[in-house]
C-alpha cells in the first residue's frame, strides 16, 4: 500500500472518530434521543482509545532524541491546546463583562490534547531511557509493554488526578499498542484482502456490542468496565475502524474533518452551543413552528440539523484556521526545529 492510500484511510479513521465525538457531545444537549444514536454503545469505549492508538502508530525515533520529540509534540499538541484555551478563556471573560453572556465550558474537549501530550512525553521518556539503559534492542522492546501496563494499572487505581495525568497513565497501553502495530507488526505494509478486512471489522463490532459494559468516562478516569475490558474493547474497536477504513479509504466530509481532527475537536463545542441557540430565536416568530410540515419529526429534524450545521461550521473552521493560523492549529511548527 502506498503512502497516499495510507494517509487517506488514517484520515478516514480519524474522521469517523471525531464524528462520533461530535455526535456524543450533541446528544448531551438532548438530541439524538439523548445519546441513543446508531452504534453509540459499540463506540462508547472506542472513541478515545482510537485516538491514543493512532498517536502511537506515528511514534518516531528522531535523530535529535527526546528533545526533538518533545519539541515536535509541543508544536503539534500543546500549542493548539494553549492557543484555544487562552482564546476561549479571554472570549468568555469579555462576553460576560460586556454583555452578561456566558458561553459555558466550550474549552471542555481540550482536556484530550493535554492528556495526549502527557502520554507522548511519558512514552518517549521511557522509550529513550530503555534504549540507553538496555543496549540490546530486543530486550528493551520486551520491557516496554510491561512498563506501560504497570503505569496503566497505577493510573486506573489512582483515579482522577490533576491535569488529566491519571487518564494519561491509564491509557499508556493504548499508545504502546499503536507503536507495536506499526513499528513491530508493520500495519501500514500489511496486505489484507478487502473481504477479510470487512469480515474482521464486522466481527469485531458485533463482539464489542456484546462486550459493552456501560459508561467509561476517560475525562474523569472513571470506568464502569474492569481494566482488562477497557483495554480489550478499546483495541477491538480501533482495529475494526482501521480495517473498515482501509477498505473504504476515503469519504467526502468525513475524511476532510479527519485530516483536521484537532481543529474540529477544539471548535465543535463552541459551534454546537451557537447552533442550539437558534431554535429559541425561531420560536419567537409570529407563527407556531409546530404547525410546520416537519412538526411530526421535530426531534429527528432538529438533531440532524444541529449535526449538519456543526459539521459545516467545523469545516469552515478547518479551512480558515489551517489557512490563516496554521502555526497554532498543528498545521505548521510554531517553534522551528
Amino acid at each position: 500500500m502506498n503512502s497516499t492510500s495510507r494517509i487517506e484511510y488514517i484520515d478516514l479513521a480519524k474522521g469517523i472518530c471525531i464524528l462520533l465525538v461530535v455526535l456524543d457531545h450533541i446528544s448531551g444537549y438532548g438530541y439524538f434521543s439523548d445519546g441513543d444514536y446508531l452504534m453509540n454503545d459499540i463506540f462508547e469505549q472506542t472513541r478515545m482509545p482510537l485516538y491514543f492508538i493512532l498517536s502511537g502508530l506515528f511514534f518516531k525515533d528522531y535523530a535529535g532524541g527526546i528533545r526533538e520529540f518533545l519539541l515536535r509534540k509541543f508544536n503539534r499538541i500543546l500549542v493548539p491546546y494553549l492557543f484555544f484555551m487562552l482564546f476561549y478563556r479571554a472570549s468568555a471573560k469579555a462576553l460576560w463583562l460586556l454583555f452578561g453572556v456566558s458561553i459555558g465550558d466550550v474549552w471542555a474537549p481540550l482536556w484530550f490534547l493535554l492528556c495526549l501530550f502527557w502520554m507522548n512525553a511519558i512514552f518517549a521518556a521511557i522509550y529513550y531511557l530503555a534504549k540507553r539503559a538496555i543496549p540490546n534492542e530486543t530486550l528493551s522492546e520486551t520491557v516496554l509493554p510491561f512498563i506501560m501496563l504497570g503505569i496503566g494499572i497505577c493510573g486506573y487505581f489512582a483515579g482522577n488526578l490533576p491535569l488529566n495525568i491519571g487518564t494519561a497513565m491509564t491509557c499508556m497501553p493504548f499508545l504502546w499498542a499503536g507503536y507495536l502495530l506499526n513499528r513491530r507488526l508493520h500495519l501500514f505494509q500489511l496486505r489484507i484482502r478487502w473481504w477479510w478486512a470487512v469480515l474482521g471489522g464486522i466481527v469485531l463490532l458485533v463482539a464489542l456490542h456484546f462486550l459493552y459494559m456501560g459508561e467509561n468516562y476517560f475525562y474523569l478516569n472513571t470506568y464502569t468496565a474492569s481494566l482488562p475490558f477497557v483495554y480489550l474493547c478499546g483495541l477491538m474497536g480501533t482495529l475494526a475502524v482501521l480495517l473498515l477504513s482501509r477498505v473504504v479509504r476515503w469519504l467526502p466530509v468525513i475524511s476532510y474533518i479527519g485530516r483536521y481532527s484537532i481543529i474540529v475537536l477544539c471548535t465543535h463545542i463552541a459551534i454546537v452551543k451557537a447552533v442550539i441557540q437558534l431554535p429559541s430565536t425561531i420560536y419567537h416568530l409570529p407563527f407556531d413552528i409546530h404547525h410546520l410540515p416537519f412538526a411530526a419529526y421535530d426531534l429527528p429534524f432538529k438533531s440532524f440539523a444541529v449535526l449538519a450545521l456543526t459539521i459545516a461550521g467545523s469545516m469552515f473552521c478547518c479551512w480558515f484556521l489551517s489557512r490563516y493560523l496554521p502555526w497554532f492549529t498543528a498545521q505548521k511548527d510554531l517553534i522551528r526545529l
